[in-house]
This record gives C-alpha cells, sequence and structure tokens, in this order.
C-alpha cells in the first residue's frame, strides 16, 4: 500500500525528519544526521541533482573543497549507514509514522511516502511480536519456541494491568550454533539500543572466546574476527560498535565486521559503558573507574575507591552522560553491594539502592537491579537522582548472574526490550564426590551458594566458601558429624586451603592472606599488609612453601611463593618470592607431588590453557598441557597424572612424563562425562588424597526447566511491563 500512497507535504516530511533526528536509532549518530539533514533539505528545495558524491562528502559532511571522493570513501559508508538505521528506525520505533522517508540503494535523492492504513495492514498491531519483521515469524523463532504473553510469562500474568498498549511478549531464541555461550567474567549477551542485535560471547571448539552477533531477524550468528579472548561486551549508541576486553586491552570493532580497535591497556575490564558524548566510562582496575576516548588513549581515571576498599564495576553512563551507574562491592561481596551514582561534573556520589547489583535505568523513570538472583525494579527521578520510597517490586526470579563478581547475563535496549539468560536452582550447587567410573556420591547435599572446595589432607574435613545472605565466608563441614559451621569471622573470605597437617586453615581474600586454627577458635592472623585479592592454592610436598597468585593494578594476577615456618598449630610467612609475573592473568599455581614443577592457568598466549614450568624456574619456556582451553590443574599423586577444568566446567586428565629434564604430556582425554556447577573462573572440584576421588560441585536439583546452553530469552515491550508492575505494587502498598 506505501508504494501507491501519495506524495507527503512539505510540513509532514519536516515533521518526519525531525522525528528521526530526535529518534533513539539516531542518538548519537552525528554523521548520519548530518547527511540526513542535507539530502533532505536540498532534495524539498528542487535541488536533487546535486545530490552527488562530491557534493555530498564536501558540504553534506563537511569535508571541504579538497575532498576527493576517490581516494575518500567516507560518502558511501556513511550512506550505507544511514539506510541501515532508516530501516531500522521503520522497523522498530518508527514504526507507525505517518510519513516515511527512505534512501533507495544506488543513489543519494531520498523518497518521502505517505503510509496509508488498509484492512490487511492495520494501522496499530494487534500483538507486539508482530510490529517487528515479518521473518520474526519464521519457522525457526517458532522452533526455537516462540510465546506470547500469558502463555509463557505466568508470574507476570498474575498481575497484569489493563493497559494494553504495547503488549508483552517473550520467546526464546538460540543464539549460536557455532561454538558455546560462555566468557570468563561478564554477561554473555549485550543488546543494540535500537532492539534488533544481540552480541553475544561464545567458545568454539577450540576453547576460545569470541564475539558472535546476529540480527533478531537473521537465522544465525556470525563470527566477529579479531575478538579472541574476547569479554563484557557493550554496544556505542549507534549500535555500530562493539566495545569488549581481550587480551590485556579493551577494544572496539564494528558490528559488520572488520579489525578490532584497541583503545587502551587495561588488565582487567568489569564492565564498560559508552556515552552520548562518544567516551567510554569503564572498570579498568581494581577499585577504579576511568575515562576512555572513544578513538582511543590513556584512561583517566575518574573515580579512585581503594581506600575505601570498594571495586566500582558494571557502569552504565546516564543519558546526557553527566552521571554514571555503578556497582559498589565491598568486603562483604556482590549480595551486599551497593548501587550508586557518580556525578562527572563534582566527582560527588549518592547511594540510590542498597543491597544491589548490576544496576540499569531503562529510560523510562524505573531502575533494575539484581540481588541473590532475583531481579527487582524501582522509580527512578533521573533529574533529581533519587529513588522513589517503597519496596522494590520482584521481576524475575531466575536471572543467572555471578554472586562472585555480580554481573548478570541480561541487557535492556532503549526501546524497552529485554534478553537475559535464565539460571536454574538460583545459581546453588551440591557437593558429591565422583569416580573414575563416573559413579556418583552425595557429600553435602544441602544447596548452597557455594566454590573453592577444599578437602584436609586426611579427607574428613571439607572447608569451602558459602555465600548466604549476601555475605561470603569460609565454613567447615564435619563429614562424620553432617554439620556446617563458620570457620572465620572475617567478613568477605572465600578462599580456604588446608595446610599439610590439617590443623592450620589458609584463608584468602580482597585484603590479602590469614591463617587460622578452627579447632581453638583463634583469631585469623594477617600475613600480608594490604595487598589486594591473594588466593593461597598449593604447598609443597615438604610443606615448606606456599603458592598463591596475588592480583596486581597494573598486571593482574601474578603467580607469587613464599617460605613459610611451620609448627603443628601454626604458619608463618618468610619474604614473598615472585615468580611469574606477565601482563596477562596467570591463577592457581598447584605443586607437583615431587616439588619441583609448578601447574597454572594463564590467558597470556591469547586464550586461558593450563602450563607447566620448571620450579624454581630455570628461564625455559612453558609447556603447555591442555587443549581448547583450560584454566584450574590439580596434580595427582601418583607421579604421572595432572587434572584440569576446561571453561564448559568439563574435568580432564593428561598423562605425562619427565625425561631428560623435560616434561612430555600425552593428549588430553576426559576424566569424566558430565559437568560441574558453572563457578566461572573460580574453582569447583578437588582431590582426595589417593587421587582416585573428585569432590565436586555440582548443580542443585531444580524442579524448574532448564534453558538449553545456548538460548536466551527476549522479551519485548519489558519496560512498559515493568512500569505497568511497579504502578500496580505502588497502588497496592497504599491500600
Amino acid at each position: 500500500m506505501e508504494s501507491d500512497s501519495p506524495s507527503p507535504r512539505r510540513e509532514s516530511i519536516d515533521a518526519a525528519l525531525e522525528r528521526l533526528l530526535r529518534s533513539v536509532t539516531f542518538q548519537g549518530a552525528e554523521r548520519s544526521k548530518q547527511l540526513l539533514r542535507f539530502v533532505v533539505d536540498e532534495t524539498v528545495a528542487d535541488r536533487a541533482d546535486r545530490l552527488k558524491e562530491y557534493t555530498l562528502g564536501a558540504e553534506g559532511l563537511g569535508k571541504g573543497d579538497s575532498f576527493d571522493p576517490r581516494s575518500d570513501p567516507i560518502v558511501r559508508a556513511e550512506a550505507s549507514r544511514l539506510r541501515a538505521r532508516l530501516e531500522r528506525y521503520y522497523t522498530t520505533e518508527g514504526q507507525h509514522d505517518p510519513v516515511v522517508i527512505a534512501l533507495p540503494k544506488g543513489s543519494y535523492v531520498p523518497q518521502f511516502r505517505e503510509r496509508i492504513p488498509s484492512p490487511d495492514r492495520p494501522a496499530q498491531p494487534l500483538v507486539a511480536v508482530m510490529s517487528l519483521r515479518p521473518v520474526w515469524l519464521s519457522l525457526s523463532f517458532l522452533v526455537a519456541g516462540l510465546a506470547l504473553g500469558a502463555a509463557t510469562l505466568t508470574w507476570w500474568t498474575a498481575h497484569r494491568t489493563t493497559s494494553v498498549e504495547r503488549p508483552l511478549a517473550q520467546f526464546e531464541v538460540e543464539l549460536t550454533t557455532n561454538g558455546n555461550l560462555g566468557s570468563e567474567v561478564g554477561t554473555d549477551v549485550a543488546l543494540s539500543p535500537d532492539g534488533t542485535r544481540i552480541v553475544l560471547i561464545a567458545r568454539g571448539n577450540d576453547g576460545t572466546p569470541r564475539l558472535q552477533t546476529r540480527r533478531l531477524d537473521e537465522p544465525s550468528a556470525r563470527e566477529l574476527p579479531g575478538t579472541d579472548g574476547a569479554r563484557s561486551p557493550f554496544f556505542s549508541p549507534d549500535g555500530l560498535w562493539i566495545g569488549f576486553w581481550a587480551a590485556g586491552s579493551v577494544k572496539k570493532t564494528a558490528v559488520d565486521g572488520g579489525s578490532a580497535v584497541v583503545l587502551c591497556e587495561a588488565a582487567d575490564l568489569l564492565g564498560g559503558s559508552w556515552g552520548d558524548d562518544g567516551s567510554l566510562i569503564a572498570a579498568v582496575s581494581s577499585g577504579k573507574l576511568a575515562r576512555v576516548p572513544a578513538g582511543g588513549g590513556t584512561p583517566m581515571v575518574i573515580a579512585d575507591l581503594t581506600s575505601e576498599s570498594i571495586d566500582p564495576r558494571w557502569p552504565q553512563l546516564l543519558p546526557g552522560a553527566k552521571d554514571v551507574l555503578f556497582t559498589a562491592v565491598g568486603p562483604q561481596g556482590p549480595d551486599g553491594a551497593n548501587i550508586e551514582a557518580l556525578s562527572l561534573s563534582d566527582g560527588t556520589r549518592k547511594v540510590l539502592v542498597r543491597g544491589g547489583t548490576y544496576g540499569r535505568y531503562l529510560g523510562n523513570g524505573h531502575l533494575i537491579y539484581v540481588n541473590q538472583g532475583t531481579l527487582f525494579a524501582v522509580r527512578f527521578d533521573l533529574e533529581r537522582m533519587q529513588v522513589a520510597p517503597g519496596t522494590p517490586t520482584p521481576l524475575l526470579d531466575d536471572v543467572l548472574y555471578s554472586f562472585t563478581f555480580g554481573f548478570a547475563h541480561l541487557d535492556v535496549s532503549r526501546t524497552g526490550t529485554l534478553v537475559y539468560r535464565k539460571s536454574t536452582a538460583r545459581g546453588q550447587s551440591v557437593v558429591e564426590w565422583i569416580d573414575r567410573s563416573g559413579r556418583i556420591e552425595s557429600l553435602l547435599a544441602t544447596p548452597g551458594q557455594y566454590i573453592f572446595p577444599t578437602l584436609s589432607r586426611d579427607g574428613r574435613r571439607l572447608a569451602l566458601a558459602v555465600t548466604e545472605g549476601g555475605q561470603a565466608n569460609v565454613a567447615i563441614y564435619e563429614r562424620q558429624a553432617d554439620v556446617l559451621s563458620r570457620a572465620s569471622t572475617i567478613p568477605g573470605d572465600y578462599v580456604p586451603l588446608w595446610s599439610p597437617g590439617g590443623r592450620v586453615l589458609m584463608l584468602g581474600n580482597r585484603s590479602g592472606l590469614y591463617s587460622v586454627t578452627p579447632d581453638d577458635a583463634s583469631p585469623p592472623k594477617a600475613w600480608s599488609h594490604g595487598h589486594r585479592y591473594e588466593v593461597p592454592w598449593s604447598f609443597t610436598p615438604d610443606g615448606k612453601r606456599l603458592a598463591y597468585h596475588r592480583y596486581g593494578n597494573a598486571t593482574g594476577f601474578d603467580l607469587w611463593t613464599v617460605p613459610i615456618r611451620m609448627t603443628d598449630d601454626e604458619i608463618a610467612p618468610d619474604t614473598p618470592e615472585l615468580f611469574l609475573q606477565t601482563s596477562a592473568y596467570e591463577t592457581y599455581p598447584a605443586f607437583s607431588p615431587d616439588g619441583h614443577w609448578l601447574a597454572y592457568g594463564s590467558g597470556a598466549y591469547g586464550k586461558w590453557e593450563v602450563y607447566v614450568r620448571r620450579f624454581p624456574s630455570d628461564g625455559s619456556s612453558p609447556v603447555q598441557v591442555s587443549q581448547a582451553g583450560g584454566r584450574i590443574a590439580r596434580w595427582l599423586p601418583n607421579g604421572h597424572e595432572l587434572m584440569y577444568r576446561t571453561d564448559d566446567q568439563r574435568l580432564m586428565i593428561v598423562t605425562y612424563v619427565v625425561r631428560a629434564g623435560m616434561f612430555l604430556a600425552d593428549k588430553p582425554r576426559p576424566w569424566w562425562s558430565g559437568q560441574l556447577a558453572d563457578t566461572g573462573v573460580l574453582s569447583n572440584f578437588d582431590l582426595d588424597r589417593e587421587g582416585a576421588r573428585v569432590v565436586a560441585l555440582v548443580p542443585a536439583p531444580s524442579t524448574q526447566g532448564r534453558q538449553s546452553p545456548n538460548h536466551a530469552t527476549v522479551v519485548l515491550n519489558f519496560s512498559d511491563e515493568v512500569r505497568r508492575r511497579v504502578e500496580l505494587a505502588t497502588v497496592r502498598g497504599r491500600r
């Protein structure tokens, strides 16, 4: 019907142009705005014959008289981007505009068409999912599990209001068939500002995580080159670039492909956000937020909270780029963190939500955040930077999130679409024995948020970190008594290691190393002085040296060892010694049974693998023992096998020999066919003294349906439903 519509009047074209220039799709896209206004103004002024490549470059894009289209392709590139934005706008937020402005391929002269509703195309869609392109209803999406409104969102339908201006709709979509979803730290999924494209992290057959992207109306995802080791993706405001971290740098790459561009060096990235002003705010080192130019350059610290023992993570630049939302994680961990706002003009901070992580502003006056796997919403006044009083409204209770790092696998577009990955059993696990034959025996059947299980040498006690009420502490499970009790009063302890004698427990946390004797209830003794994040991991066979990894702002985690003096009831350190330091992370240093080798995980060569080095180091190159990814190694006591865990939570075994002073490893093979609980980069298994059984964290039983590994849930008109839910909760609260 549009092709036969009459030509719109000049004032209608002007109004259509202004709607485009003010839209979310064109927000931050200054060149596209500049080019669009120029071609429209020239056309309505009867000067369409001037719309040639030279004129568009010299005048429309301000290149001047010296512009040469033969050597500068900017006009063709910007025209292609403009066409894509126009198409995107009219299939999303502009789907009901009365006038359509199009730029046909092969021409720089825009066309103007007036939409006329017809019986076969009503002016307003009947259901939200129909308002997108027809391919949304293709067979591939139906097979993926399309479900609308009340049929699938039972927790929403129980509280729906009578408003149906933008009905809720949800569907499951398989994001990738080329690899498996999963990254080291940070969300696996990000959504473009217009809600039409997803970027995801997927691991190929070689175990390397890379960026993949797909429009929601496309049948499959495609890999973006030059993104090996990628994590923590985030979009630019115009949706044309993706920021991410890989190989010690913050980078960006175009969604259409091409070479990745290094923006700055960074030992870490715990979240980034791209503002409308063209700059990036990123958590590039522990305790600090920094501004990074979108064109690259040295990061400028805008907030240093190290003196407060606070890590600012998962930032989001708020509209106008004057304030940034972030999660303030203290010693109590992410579940006890706060959502804060930081003014970029004067550096003042304001606590918005206490007890929340991964805060996101929706753009419609609401703030969402996660607490212990549940997604909440509160009303939020952007001008006053103030959360409305009242009880937060729960929205979802099955969001996949990290109770260790505080990120959630979710994103919300500016157009109000949500994408998220589901969790089962609220991220809880149980502890089980597993032997080589695959036989499983329950050890600690009570579900909990556990990490770092560590057996005492006699196998009678299991120490592990337990997060309860948003706070992590080390606890000890007494097998014979079937009792789980706290081992330390220091908040935030989460890495235990038994001494060889089994009476002393080493503890590691964000403040350093400690030792404690659980049996006499004595207070922990501090080993270090202000060092951040130290993780004790392995003793030499004679018990005279401890290996651990320590965090440094410039180099990430490095490997250290320390000689120790030990009695039956006490451990005391001598001077620590650096073993390995690179610009990448190295973690989990494990001494071999003879004490002559050290196995560890490293991302120094573009992806995480397990390596072995001689100890003490003789300067020789490391030997890679894992294939297709690996990170946590443990030696079997038999002197010829090494176990490690992959990033898809599988256990592998490697047979090795030492010949003429050389470490020689065979091809890895599976030790067990199952998968452990997903604890990200943190440990979820240990070996018994004989090396015959593994004590492992496995997913807790759940009555909820499991989401397929490569699937995500897309919810249309999510922002509108949040508003309705919060309004309804507010009305009920007044009764």
